[in-house]
């Protein structure tokens, strides 16, 4: 029995404006489930890459596959309903409620009411919104973070195999922003949905992908797990697109408390604690900010283990 094709082949495509070449030769394979991050500078051909997956445009050279199949055996509608897509404004109807923006794919589709009913409550619940409250409500009642909540629900409403995400969150204040990458890392988690997830921020797609694409003038110059990436950047400039001074940070945010914990031996009760979920770059500052050479590691309300300076500074 043969593995799987991947979700996701591109083999030596290529997108050419005016004789530029937007995206050249790019060949890139996405197993199912994965996490992918497409990450580079601005104009270097990130965007077009994930608009030729949907075939929002259509590309010049070479193929792009989809579980085996060219996407162009595909009508248009059928491609891109099994592709969730969102963009960094949301991309809301205005005039259409929660409910009915979330289910505009199911309706499409001929869903059941009743059906249709379900899974938006469902998905709600998924994103972390109160279906009685949100349900009924128009967008502009929502602030930034809770549209963006409803334009990942409207991408997952019809169940798609893919998750198209164009710089979802790069309009946000920090506080949104870190919080709807701890729903989406745990939505990933839950449902193992393959996502391809275009930004420009390193710490963001360190932090969440699985596997990072970085580009450069179109090219794909490295691919790899941010650890990869981390401890042996393909040339100077991933290298300095990782930013050689934060390389040991962001080593330290790849990482959680659980993972770099020693067995508990006995740190007094008044040391404070980190939640072992919590990554070692947020250690290190609660170490520096209560002056402390250890931490308690706790999990479900309980001491499981202690994370020590020393453990911080060998990694």
């Amino acid at each position: 029995m043969t593995d799987a094709p991947p979700i996701i082949q591109l083999d030596h495509v290529s997108k050419i404006y005016g004789g530029v070449r937007a995206v050249d030769d790019v060949s890139l394979s996405v197993a199912h489930g994965t996490f992918l991050a497409i990450i580079g500078p601005s104009g270097c051909g990130k965007s077009t890459t994930i608009r030729l997956i949907n075939r929002l445009i259509e590309h010049d050279e070479g193929s792009i596959r989809i579980s085996g199949e060219e996407i162009r055996s595909f009508r248009e509608e059928t491609l891109r309903r099994r592709m969730g897509y969102v963009i960094q404004s949301g991309g809301l109807f205005p005039h259409w409620t929660v409910e009915r923006n979330i289910a505009t794919v199911p309706v499409l589709l001929g869903w059941k009411p009743e059906r249709i009913r379900d899974r938006v409550t469902e998905l709600l619940a998924l994103l972390q919104l109160d279906a009685n409250r949100f349900r009924k409500a128009y967008p502009h009642r929502l602030s930034g973070g809770q549209q963006q909540r409803v334009g990942i629900a409207r991408a997952l409403a019809a169940d798609p195999d893919v998750l198209l995400m164009d710089e979802p969150f790069s309009a946000l204040d920090p506080i949104t922003r870190n919080a709807l990458q701890a729903s989406l890392a745990r939505i990933h988690k839950e449902t193992g949905k393959t996502i391809v997830f275009v930004t420009h921020d390193m710490d963001e797609a360190l932090r969440l992908a699985t596997q990072v694409a970085v580009m450069d003038r179109g090219h794909i110059v490295q691919l790899g797990t941010p650890r990869e990436l981390l401890h042996a950047p393909a040339n100077d400039f991933v290298r300095g697109f990782l930013g050689a001074e934060d390389r040991g940070l962001r080593l330290l945010a790849i990482e959680t408390a659980a993972s770099r914990m020693r067995p508990v031996n006995g740190l007094a009760a008044e040391t404070p604690a980190i939640a072992a979920g919590s990554d070692l770059r947020q250690a290190l500052s609660e170490m520096l900010a209560t002056g402390q050479h250890a931490l308690r590691v706790e999990e479900a309300g309980r001491v499981v283990g202690e994370l020590y300076l020393d453990d911080l500074v060998r990694l």
